[in-house]
């Protein structure tokens, strides 16, 4: 009877230690698709970020372009304005004040310029 029991001890422990290396082996199973799906999940995460960052530099340039467009069409509004208020102006055939003072200045300036170079011409005819 002590065989018997020691046989049906040995056939227990085979069978537990059986059962044991195959539940070890479906974890490890399982543990190794888990890191590979935790290394797909990665990778495409980190590819993700990437796109992100790729079109937020794309949001940032069009929104620098859109600036300078509105910078330039506020500039070529103003440049309009200027240009009608000018042929309003011109139209009724009157130079305001301040073109005129700018207009006799300029002339002025012109004028010394050339005294200037005649009296060096007047003081020296071969240097020319």
């Amino acid at each position: 009877m002590n065989e018997l029991f020691s046989e049906s001890n040995t056939n227990n422990y085979s069978k537990a230690k059986e059962d044991a290396k195959r539940s070890l082996d479906r974890l490890f199973h399982k543990v190794n698709s888990l890191v590979k799906k935790f290394k797909e999940i990665s990778e495409e995460n980190k590819s993700l970020k990437d796109a992100i960052k790729d079109l937020n530099n794309r949001i940032n340039e069009l929104k620098l372009q859109l600036t300078q467009t509105n910078t330039d069409s506020v500039l070529k509004e103003k440049e309009i304005s200027d240009l009608k208020n000018l042929l309003l102006t011109s139209g009724n055939n009157k130079i305001t004040k301040q073109d005129k003072d700018n207009l006799r200045s300029r002339i002025q300036e012109l004028i010394s310029r050339i005294d200037v170079h005649l009296e060096q011409y007047e003081g020296d005819p071969d240097e020319y």
